[in-house]
């Protein structure tokens, strides 16, 4: 009786410790989830794959792509469409992962979510050699996954505090970790005294940035930079003659964007600064004599943005 006891307590200690030696698996979605993956990687081989590999599933809309890192060996990447249900796309992650890893059991596996494949005939031999032949060149991924926003912004400049709303367009991973976003924002009308007077001012701007992307756990961190196109509208009042004016500026800026996915969509905040360095200023002459007064419009902002995005593809 001894001996049995002592034979199943071992069991037990090592079902932990063999899971603990699985290989890790991340996903940035519940469909298909890191745990539905693991467990599909267990009914492959013993221990769910060697300690020392890592592998990670990101959704992107209408595809899955899938990573692997070994130590000691060179990084695997594949893109391949998102068919089927969740459980459906756990089993096609976890047949990539293991066939990577070189450790597929001997037999015949039964995976009900993936139909057998048909045979194809060989294909013949030209004298144009396709890039996808050669293992040291993987192929690049494009996404079109297009994200749809919007947010509410507070700013700060050498004027003051304000506030306003911004719209924003976005393709993160059109190559790979890199992407593209358009945004077009609206702060809050503002006033500045000049002489015997107050200038109302207003400037919409138009932005174009590229951006980043890099995954810590659940998040994502979005590290952007491009060019702007202010549009400033100057209004006068209470002059001897009010004036108005509509001007052009162009600036650049940069930041930083936490976001949180879930499913298709993420929400996120986004902190930047923008210089304006053309300069732009109002000035009111005295009348009948003597020196203008003149007010310059703030060249720098700050902005922290809080929105909410929604992918359309």
């Amino acid at each position: 009786m001894k001996k049995h006891s002592l034979g199943l307590a071992l069991v037990v200690v090592a079902i932990p410790a063999a899971s603990n030696a699985a290989t890790r698996v991340s996903s940035d979605s519940n469909c298909p989830s890191s745990d539905a993956i693991s467990q599909r990687l267990l009914g492959l081989f013993a221990a769910g794959g060697p300690a020392t590999a890592s592998a990670r599933v990101r959704s992107e809309g209408q595809s899955l792509r899938i990573e692997l890192s070994t130590p000691g060996e060179g990084s695997q990447a594949r893109s391949v469409p998102a068919s089927g249900d969740c459980e459906a796309r756990a089993e096609m992650a976890a047949l990539i992962i293991a066939s990577w890893l070189d450790a597929m059991p001997i037999g015949t596996i039964s995976t009900p979510g993936v139909p057998p494949r048909a045979p194809q005939p060989a294909p013949r031999r030209t004298g144009v050699t396709d890039p996808l032949d050669n293992p040291e060149n993987p192929a690049i991924s494009i996404s079109t996954r297009t994200l749809v926003g919007a947010g509410f912004f507070g700013l700060a400049d050498n004027q003051g505090a304000s506030a306003g709303f911004a719209l924003e367009a976005a393709m993160p991973n059109l190559l790979e970790h890199f992407g593209w976003t358009a945004e077009a924002s609206l702060g809050l009308p503002r006033q500045m005294s000049v002489g015997q007077g107050i200038a109302h001012y207003w400037r919409p701007t138009f932005a174009l940035a590229a951006t980043g992307e890099i995954h810590a756990g659940n998040w994502v961190v979005r590290p952007r930079a491009g060019v702007a196109l202010g549009v400033l509208s100057v209004k006068g009042t209470s002059y001897v003659q009010n004036d108005s004016a509509t001007t052009v500026t162009w600036g650049a800026g940069g930041g930083l964007t936490l976001a949180r996915p879930w499913q298709r969509n993420e929400a996120w905040l986004r902190l930047e600064g923008l210089m304006w360095p053309q300069g732009r200023a109002v000035r009111s002459k005295r009348v009948p004599s003597g020196p203008d007064f003149e007010a310059a419009f703030p060249e720098w902002e700050i902005r922290l943005t809080a929105g909410v995005s929604w992918g359309i593809r």
